[in-house]
């Protein structure tokens, strides 16, 4: 069993001086990159993971939490090179936890846990990687912890760090993903959870995190609601017979829970370290496509869904005219689709084909909802994460270049009792978008905002404190304007973070390697992206022509 943490750690006097530091820092040891460079907040932040066995970084969204955990695991490396290291995650994160290792170190060997492995899938293929992980840092999802955590802890054996990003995700004590950690976190040797929402609704929560990040800091749960809740019986009618049931109506002794939590604690907002900070903060987020959602993207990679679709539409509409049908509609339908269809047999119509594909691939890779067929979204189910745990504080830009796709997302928000509202091209009127532009910088409720290419025009968003590109704009000109809806001077927030979503093998990371080539995309930089971003406009051809050859080559890969 693990230890029991009820007392004041020793170090504690040290790290209240140290958290008082705006100079700290320390020398790279042959695991960090020269290039690695950790602001002093961030050092303070990997000191406490070094002095401190187990603990919650809480830090705000955008403030690096993720390197100051890999810059903590390489110091305690360097000093054990037998001690292994397990993060889990959401599953949109794993691989951005894999290219941050690969971006900060150097001799640090990571592998994620995927559903195929060769020619197996699901549990097959993941405990076939467990047999075969010799790597230093084994990266996951929660989910399969459900199910293979001891397997998982034969994998690791006796000596390993367990990090538990978005730590939240066990806030329910009664649940699996719970149960599942704190039978990891028993055998490891240090236990870390990151987050920037660790009290989010309620106390409980905070007790079930830390009943697995640091066991019996609180004593029992009994204990707990009659120390720091104020509770009441309620009445419930059950199986035909009246019960009492005690209910938190409130809490109490608020100043003995925060001396509690202190030492085990370090939670920095943003303003905190305001100076230390960039203007924007940029973090890409690499998703995994869904089943159905990756099969309808690897045909759409030979160009077969899209030609097939405008082929089969004109022949089913030709049909029609022959059985009769000469109304206007119809025959407009006609004409458009007679002129798509006779594009594919010309060399200017091959041409602007690859356009149209390209925009085929990137509507799949938003979500199979926008060509009309079944799947989920990767995309959609982590902007409902991100929506709902991540950024629940934050007033949100969400662009996308597709106004059709907008209706999903807002499916999202209404589940989940979400307040927004949209500038798209279809609100032209100034008084419509001046409407929807004062809910959502007056409102408090009002968190998030739709807008597209159209409608994002001339228009001044300075409440938002985080920008979410659904898709990342293919123009320079689009990519600055929308960034300048929040950035504005007289905005709102010091600092706005960038959130750009990229699904694994795409088009989407096809697009952001190619900014990546024109302008290194440190997090530190990563919001001047803007800067040598993709221009459409200015060398069309030439840009056409490359991303398409880009697509082309992942269209062999995957034959």
């Amino acid at each position: 069993m693990a230890d029991i943490f009820v007392k004041v750690p020793s170090i504690y006097p040290e790290l209240l001086k140290i958290r008082k530091s705006t100079t700290a820092e320390f020398k790279l040891n042959k695991f960090l990159k020269e290039t690695t460079k950790l602001r002093y907040y961030q050092v303070i932040g990997s000191l406490h993971m070094m002095l401190l066995n187990r603990m919650v970084l809480g830090d705000s969204a955008g403030t690096g939490k993720t390197i100051q955990a890999i810059a903590a695991y390489s110091f305690l490396l360097d000093k054990d090179p037998t001690i292994k290291m397990l993060v889990v995650c959401p599953k949109s994160a794993v691989f951005q936890w894999q290219e941050e290792f690969e971006k900060f170190t150097q001799g640090i060997t990571s592998r994620v846990i995927t559903n195929e492995h060769g020619f197996l899938t699901g549990y097959d293929a993941r405990l076939a990687q467990y047999r075969a992980f010799t790597e230093n840092v084994l990266i996951m999802g929660y989910t399969p912890l459900l199910e293979e955590y001891e397997q998982i802890k034969q994998t690791l054996g006796s000596n390993y760090v367990f990090v538990m990003d978005e730590v939240q995700a066990i806030k329910g004590r009664k649940t699996k993903t719970h149960f599942a950690c704190q039978q990891i976190a028993e055998s490891a040797k240090r236990v870390y959870g990151l987050s920037a929402t660790v009290i989010k609704n309620s106390l409980e929560e905070v007790f079930s995190i830390y009943s697995v990040v640091v066991p019996g800091l609180f004593g029992n749960i009994t204990s707990f609601y009659k120390t720091f809740c104020k509770q009441k019986l309620i009445k419930i009618h059950m199986n035909g017979k009246d019960r009492y049931i005690p209910k938190t109506i409130g809490y109490q002794n608020l100043h003995q829970f925060k001396q509690l939590i202190d030492p085990y604690i370090l939670a920095r907002k943003k303003e905190d370290v305001a100076s230390e900070l960039p203007k924007l903060i940029s973090r890409k987020i690499v998703l995994e496509m869904e089943p159905q959602q990756k099969e309808l993207y690897k045909n759409a990679l030979c160009g077969i869904i899209y030609e097939e679709k405008v082929k089969r539409e004109f022949f089913e509409i030709t049909d029609k005219m022959r059985a009769g049908a000469n109304d206007e509609k119809t025959l407009a339908k006609y004409t458009e689709l007679k002129t798509k269809y006779e594009q594919f047999l010309t060399d200017e119509g091959k041409k602007r084909g690859k356009l149209a594909a390209l925009t085929y691939c990137q509507m799949i890779s938003n979500g199979p909802a926008l060509v009309r067929e079944i799947g989920e979204s990767s995309k959609e189910i982590e902007l409902e994460r991100l929506l709902t745990e991540e950024l629940t504080a934050e007033k949100i830009i969400v662009f996308t270049r597709f106004k059709s796709g907008i209706p999903q997302l807002e499916i999202i928000c209404e589940r989940h009792h979400i307040q927004y509202t949209k500038i798209t091209g279809d609100i032209v009127t100034v008084q419509e978008r001046d409407q929807a532009r004062h809910r959502f910088q007056d409102d408090p409720d009002c968190r998030v905002i739709f807008i597209t290419t159209a409608g994002s025009a001339s228009l001044n968003l300075q409440a938002a404190g985080v920008v979410i590109f659904y898709d990342t704009p293919w123009s320079y000109g689009d990519l600055v304007q929308t960034i300048g809806r929040a950035q504005r001077i007289g905005s709102l927030q010091e600092h706005v973070l960038l959130i750009h979503l990229v699904n694994k093998a795409s088009i989407d990371l096809r697009v952001m390697t190619r900014v990546s080539n024109k302008k290194d995309l440190s997090d530190e930089i990563l919001g001047d992206t803007a800067k040598g971003a993709l221009d459409f406009t200015e060398h069309e051809d030439s840009v056409v022509n490359d991303l398409f050859n880009d697509i082309l080559e992942d269209a062999k890969k995957a034959a």
